[in-house]
């Protein structure tokens, strides 16, 4: 493996407490730096690769939007009641330390993808990727809610090579594109060869880091406001704010600067979108597009302007999605006189963000009661987070923006908790959902939000699920829990609420839950031998892991076998008492 990128490679490992041999490493730095390029959202990078039989693929991701569904049923939620079509990615990596290109390692991936997309395969295929087997099965059964009425194919094949110039690697990747192309199953097949010097841009992306410089044609400052450091008024060419904003550096949708938009893309068919393209596509209009058009706002923590070019880092586009969106699908159309009207706003408060989003939601037609609420509430938890960490092994962060933290080098993400994840945590051991954690964890911050994030709920037990979930990975990282487990971590944060608790009433608005809280954090806290093993035999006696797959993972069934082995796991083995508990120290 190449130094540099060894030496990025040991970052991840730190961030992300990520154990196994060099080569095991490298599939999960590689698979969660693609992830991060079509959504957002903080992940394990465990998960993303997986033990057992491997037929030439190190990873498969299926994004529906920028939402990554990991279960047939996700595919079926994502699809349902939308009415316009989505755009969809199936993605497939292999990763290789070598740094010399081998056209047998790529004409085995393509044999393994091609494999994969038989209807019915002859590799061996291991509990992960049968499941994704299941999941791009469903897929291929919603192709008419289907943007363009296929998926779209990534294929990314890494080595810590330098960029590949050979006639044979190039003709490889060509004939493994035609092959795929050749199922007739996508719209569009991409294989991009991941060499060091292309692999370590996409890897430090992933902090969130992006940034731009856009040409301006002129611009006019807003007067000095409170916790605003500047903002602008800006006309550019809409050429330029879509080379240089929307897309990124494979020329795809920056579908990332759209997360804080309260609704995402509505499609070409929705009227307002409809009226933009039609706009757009009369160029005795078009030249009209930045006077008929309301603009887009943008906001940013760090704006800078040299003459007639605007430099902005880590942005969100918070009011002009529609907008963007029919600009990009019309990018080959637009002449070089057509502009368009920007605001620019510099600001780090949290609170000016929220002010920003709220106003400029306001103005469209979403039902925002919901949304507002949530804001509101979540800030809460955010405010708790800050002050609850009474010591640096203690300490979590909980983001309640994307990459809130991406610029806070002293930030481990194992100690990150984003909207999703504190969900999955909360709903497993307060709510006794488990199943809904692992299989369907999108249902948590859609349909079930407002009984997620009840702004009568004591915000310590966010907390408390949160900080269980690290103890519980840590634990796994360390080795002193075996990490065959690691699949049933929601199912575990639920035990050992059981274990310490027994079937005592739980009141999320109570102050009793402030005790219940404190016993649970004391246990999971204790790096005692006694206490680790207690921990480390609950796993192995409520459930017989070897035979747990994705389908009864989703089971209540699972769920409810679990309390009851737990319940009588406690009565064998009853909890140690709170003053006999170490302290933390890992």
């Amino acid at each position: 493996m190449h130094r540099i990128v060894k030496s990025h490679l040991n970052d991840f490992k730190e961030q992300y407490s990520i154990t196994g041999t060099e080569d095991r490493i490298f599939e999960s730095f590689l698979n969660f730096s693609v992830f991060r390029k079509f959504c957002l959202n903080n992940i394990d990078p465990n998960v993303l690769r997986y033990d057992g039989e491997d037929p030439g693929i190190d990873g498969v991701m299926i994004f529906i939007g920028d939402e990554y569904v990991s279960s047939p049923e996700e595919v079926q939620e994502a699809f349902s009641g939308r009415k316009r079509e989505m755009e969809v990615f199936v993605i497939f990596t292999q990763a290789k330390t070598s740094e010399k290109w081998d056209k047998s390692e790529i004409t085995n991936f393509q044999s393994a993808i091609l494999d994969f997309l038989s209807e019915s395969s002859l590799y061996p295929h291991s509990e992960y990727m049968k499941n994704q087997k299941c999941i791009f099965e469903e897929v291929l059964k919603n192709v008419g809610k289907i943007k363009g009425g296929k998926p779209i194919a990534d294929c990314y094949f890494s080595t810590t090579a330098p960029p590949a110039t050979t006639k044979e690697i190039l003709a490889a990747r060509d004939a493994m594109r035609k092959s795929i192309s050749d199922t007739g199953l996508f719209s569009n097949v991409d294989v991009i060869l991941l060499n060091r010097d292309s692999l370590i841009p996409l890897w430090k992306s992933t902090s969130g880091g992006t940034e731009t410089t856009l040409p301006i044609l002129g611009s006019a400052a807003f007067i000095k406001a409170p916790n605003i450091s500047e903002a602008y008024v800006i006309t550019c060419r809409a050429n330029d704010f879509i080379n240089n904003v929307l897309k990124d550096e494979t020329g795809k949708l920056r579908q990332s600067v759209f997360d804080q938009n309260v609704r995402d893309f509505l499609g070409s068919d929705a009227e307002i979108n409809s009226e933009i393209s039609s706009t757009l596509d009369d160029k005795s209009k078009q030249v009209r597009f930045g006077i008929l058009n309301n603009g887009i706002t943008l906001i940013s923590p760090d704006i800078r302007m040299s003459g007639l070019e605007l430099f902005i880092k880590d942005f969100q586009i918070v009011n002009g999605c529609q907008t963007s969106n029919v600009l990009f699908e019309h990018s080959h159309s637009i002449d070089d006189d057509t502009t368009l009207m920007l605001k620019v706003v510099e600001t780090s408060d949290q609170n000016v963000v929220d002010d920003i989003v709220k106003s400029t939601n306001r103005q469209a037609k979403v039902n925002e009661d919901q949304f507002l609420s949530t804001i509101n509430t979540t800030k809460k938890i955010e405010q708790y987070f800050n002050i609850r960490g009474k010591d640096a092994d203690h300490r979590l962060y909980f983001e309640r923006r994307t990459n809130q933290y991406a610029s806070h080098e002293n930030v481990k993400a194992v100690r990150l908790f984003d909207i999703r994840e504190l969900a999955r945590c909360f709903s497993s051991m307060f709510l006794d959902k488990p199943e809904i954690a692992s299989r369907y964890p999108n249902k948590l911050t859609k349909d079930s939000v407002d009984i997620v994030f009840n702004p009568s709920y004591n915000e310590e037990v966010y907390y408390v699920s949160a900080f269980s979930l690290y103890r519980i990975k840590m634990l796994i990282s360390n080795g002193r829990v075996e990490a065959k487990f690691g699949k049933l971590r929601w199912h575990i944060i639920m035990a050992i609420k059981y274990y310490l608790l027994g079937e005592q009433k739980i009141h999320l608005n109570s102050r009793k839950i402030e005790e219940q809280c404190a016993k649970i954090e004391k246990f999971i806290s204790s790096n005692e031998e006694d206490v680790v093993s207690i921990i480390s035999r609950l796993c192995s006696e409520i459930v017989e892991i070897d035979n747990i797959n994705s389908d009864n993972l989703k089971s209540t069934t699972l769920v409810q076998n679990i309390k009851q082995n737990t319940l009588k796991f406690r009565k064998e083995n009853p909890p140690p008492k709170n003053n006999s508990l170490g302290t933390i120290n890992i």
